[in-house]
């Protein structure tokens, strides 16, 4: 009985392996008909091309003025006209808020009295210095007249007026330049602090907007390029504009300040939030759809279509802009691409085009 189990032990370790190899062997080729006999799937294709690749930098910021002030009372007391107003257009020089000045203004009498009443006291006096005044240099008789004047007060009364005159000046607040006005604070019947702040006024005919992009795009980028901004409280428009300055400082963030020069700014308002699109030309080369691009074991491959199979490339991509890969090495300009069905895709797949 136990030469028995001997045997049997003996038997299924010499003779039952033997058996799997060919039972793999069989699902193997089973596969491979199966594969064969499979329907080409079917795909979209395109045409690798040699052509310039457009790298496009993306960012948003908000809309700024190249002019903005904000208007500071240069004196204090009651306003009795206004005419500011929130969105208004301003041209430079036009009044836009007055200070009550009768109180200067009967300052002014008062001053012009007493300087009329001393330039006669001066006149009356260098009368008696004529005669003395013969034989002196020109500067030498300068400097008596200057005494004289200041000795009747007329020096101090002429002072005194051109401090008035600054004075009324500054009771009235005129446009610096031709703009927008904004944050108005005051109107008619306010009193006003000297230093109190007025209102805002900005050119809006020169607005940029400021967007902080990569470090690592800053090679990329010089003055001049052309750019589009879309304003996100209306993305149906589009506005031109032009890259005009790079901010030379990294932030602690890695991102660097460029400022964009919108063209025809109309109807944008300051401190709006907008997105932008920068192009950078560069360089001609192979380029292909961003969706003929696939990764394989982690790897960046590309299949191309050639005698109704699927050929697997790797290659070596290089810039995206958002639709096209610029393909660096592996596969040639004029090559068919594949741009569907890809991902499961194996190398020498029956595929047929799509129509």
């Amino acid at each position: 009985m136990r030469k028995i189990w001997y045997f049997l032990v003996l038997w299924y370790l010499l003779v039952l392996p033997s058996c799997k190899p060919a039972q793999a062997d069989d699902s193997q080729a089973e596969a491979a008909i199966s594969a064969a006999q499979a329907p080409p799937t079917p795909v979209a294709t395109a045409l690798a091309q040699f052509k310039e690749v457009n790298y496009r930098i993306s960012g948003s910021g908000q809309i700024k003025a190249g002019y903005e002030e904000v208007l500071l009372a240069e004196t204090g007391g009651l306003l009795v006209r206004c005419p500011a107003a929130n969105g208004r257009h301003a041209r430079a020089g036009e009044l836009l808020a007055a200070f009550d000045t009768s109180s200067l203004s009967l300052r002014r009498q008062k001053l012009e009295v007493q300087r009329y009443n001393a330039r006669k006291e001066f006149e009356s006096q260098l009368l008696g210095y004529e005669n003395l005044l013969k034989g002196k240099s020109a500067k030498e008789a300068e400097e008596v007249r200057q005494k004289l004047r200041a000795a009747t007060g007329l020096s101090m009364l002429d002072l005194d007026l051109q401090d008035l005159s600054r004075e009324l000046a500054a009771a009235t607040v005129r446009a610096p330049i031709n703009g927008v006005l904004a944050d108005v604070r005051i109107a008619a019947g306010m009193r006003i602090r000297p230093g109190q702040e007025l209102l805002r006024i900005y050119s809006d005919q020169d607005l940029y907007l400021e967007v902080k992009v990569l470090e690592s795009d800053l090679p990329l980028l010089r003055p001049g390029l052309n750019c589009t901004v879309q304003p996100l409280a209306d993305s149906s428009k589009t506005y031109r504009a032009t890259l005009r300055e790079i901010n030379p400082v990294v932030d602690p963030n890695g991102m660097v300040a460029i400022r964009l020069q919108i063209e025809r700014p109309a109807d944008l308002l300051l401190g709006m939030n907008a997105t932008a699109e920068i192009r950078v030309p560069r360089q001609k080369g192979v380029v292909v759809p961003k969706e003929a691009l696939v990764l394989r074991s982690a790897r960046p491959v590309v299949f191309t279509l050639e005698d109704g199979l699927a050929k697997w490339n790797y290659v070596t991509p290089g810039l995206d802009n958002g639709r096209e890969v610029e393909i660096l090495e592996g596969i040639q300009a004029g090559a068919t691409v594949i741009t569907s069905n890809n991902l499961q895709l194996s190398h020498d797949a029956p595929v047929r085009p799509e129509k």
